[in-house]
């Protein structure tokens, strides 16, 4: 059967799951969907390697709904992720596909309080999705009980086995029943992990679904060489040459991340910062005016990598090359989802130059130089695109050009147009930029300003110990061109 002819009913999925999935706006089955979900119904313990954007939640989510036994208290299915993000997602993914079926999901991860978690536990949640170090302390606490537990899943299978999670994850499976089924999912498989995979499942049936190409095929891969003091000002030239609908930069490090967030938001471009250091409030509202379109720039450690499931990311800028090639398409892996096309540009200095070429060598990625624009180019581009946008929004009344043919005849009207221009821009920025806030979390905002302005605070002190910060911050480039190779 080819996954244009098949369909969920097909697979053999019970009516009110159907109903669900339709009511979601699924049609038809993915390709990974369609050839995890029979074994899985089944029982079969999976492996299954599929690239990113391809329906994976989908592909655990509808055995676990379907394996859900209405009349059997306490938690039957879990799934472990990495981050608080993913684990949030994945429990509003399940709860979807199991309304028809009345399923109970919650979401279990560190940063979120206890006793809430304890009463939606208490309240019979029958599927959970949560990260490793909170699921261990429910484990511990014996507020979490898995002896009815059927499913047990690893999502980003990659990162939950590396070195990371390991100790975490051979803790947990020892409060499981030996008695369980269990999927790995991942877009990746590396050598490292593959001989732990034996210790979590029993005679796994592997479906390698993308081993030829893990990397999401319609993702254009460029990269731009530029001097690390100008890469700032080139990501920002990118942003306005390449215009994003919506955009991820990504950094290796949350001072990085910094650095680039405070850059990009001095140019009034609509950005915000994730990284591991904020609170779980922050990191939720930053989220959500992102999926919003409130924020068109998202600048982020890898933390969110793994967590973010957004399908309309047109670009990804990596700003840092990655250490792992797998890290690269991760990171790539944010754009170009389930059948929509996209751009990873990476941005490289000269010593990243060797690194790069051996992240996109191991899964023989295609890749394209892209000559970063002039600042005229820039500016043309910027100029046309504004002038377009005007000419669509007002077409020119009778008074408003008699007043135009007055300021041209001024010997000063180059400098009243550009007045004028920046008017305009500042009363469109104005809508774009903010992002609304409930009045009730005023209180929780003004707590975590004072930690944030405590937090910078406490670095600065520590920098100027040493008399050692860079004056002005890396955020400033040298003026001019980017240099053209």
């Amino acid at each position: 059967m080819t996954p244009a002819s098949a369909t969920f009913r097909s697979l053999g999925i019970s009516q009110p799951t159907l109903d669900a999935l339709i009511q979601k706006g699924y049609d038809h089955p993915t390709p990974c969907q369609e050839e995890t979900i029979p074994p899985a119904m089944k029982g079969k313990d999976l492996v299954v390697q599929s690239r990113t954007g391809t329906g994976k939640t989908a592909a655990f989510g509808v055995p676990l709904v379907e394996r859900v036994d209405l009349g059997l208290k306490g938690v039957q299915g879990v799934v472990l992720a990495p981050t608080r993000e993913l684990a949030v997602q994945v429990a509003e993914e399940l709860a979807a596909i199991g309304k028809g079926r009345g399923i109970k999901v919650g979401a279990i991860y560190g940063g979120d309080s206890m006793d809430r978690q304890m009463d939606l536990l208490e309240a019979g949640a029958q599927l959970i999705a949560g990260t490793p170090g909170r699921v261990l302390d429910h484990l511990r606490r014996g507020t979490l009980d898995l002896k009815n537990l059927k499913m047990f899943i690893l999502d980003e299978a990659d990162r939950m086995l590396d070195m990371g999670f390991a100790e975490e994850m051979q803790k947990i499976v020892a409060f499981v029943p030996e008695e369980r089924q269990t999927l790995l999912f991942s877009a990746t498989i590396p050598a490292s992990i593959k001989h732990l995979i034996y210790n979590f499942l029993k005679e796994p049936q592997w479906l390698l679904l993308s081993e030829d190409k893990v990397y999401v095929t319609d993702v254009e891969h460029v990269y731009c060489i530029v001097p690390r003091m100008r890469k700032e000002q080139t990501l920002y030239d990118l942003l306005l040459w390449e215009e994003p609908t919506s955009a991820m930069v990504f950094c290796n490090t949350r001072e990085e991340t910094r650095k680039v967030h405070e850059f990009l938001q001095q140019r009034h471009v609509p950005s915000e910062m994730l990284s591991s250091d904020l609170s779980q409030g922050k990191r939720e509202r930053v989220l959500k005016a992102y999926r919003d379109g409130k924020i068109k720039v998202l600048a982020t450690t890898d933390v969110a990598s793994r967590g973010i499931d957004v399908d309309d990311v047109s670009h990804v800028f990596i700003f840092s090359t990655p250490d792992s090639p797998e890290q690269y398409i991760h990171r790539a892996g944010r754009t170009g989802r389930i059948g929509k096309s996209g751009r990873a540009i990476s941005l490289l200095s000269a010593h990243d130059i060797m690194n790069y070429n051996r992240l996109v060598k191991r899964y023989h990625i295609e890749v394209k130089e892209l000559r970063p624009p002039s600042s005229d180019d820039v500016t043309r581009r910027t100029a046309e695109r504004l002038l377009d946008l005007i000419l669509l929004e007002r077409a020119g009344s009778p008074d408003a050009q008699a007043l135009a043919d007055v300021l041209l005849a001024r010997d000063d009207r180059r400098h009243l147009v550009a007045s004028l221009l920046e008017v305009w821009r500042d009363e469109k920025r104005k809508v774009v930029i903010p992002i609304e806030v409930d009045p009730e979390e005023a209180a929780v905002l003004a707590k975590e300003a004072v930690a944030e302005a405590e937090h910078k605070a406490a670095a600065s002190r520590r920098h100027s110990g040493g008399g050692g910060g860079r004056p002005g911050g890396a955020g400033r480039g040298r003026s001019g061109p980017p240099r053209r190779r």
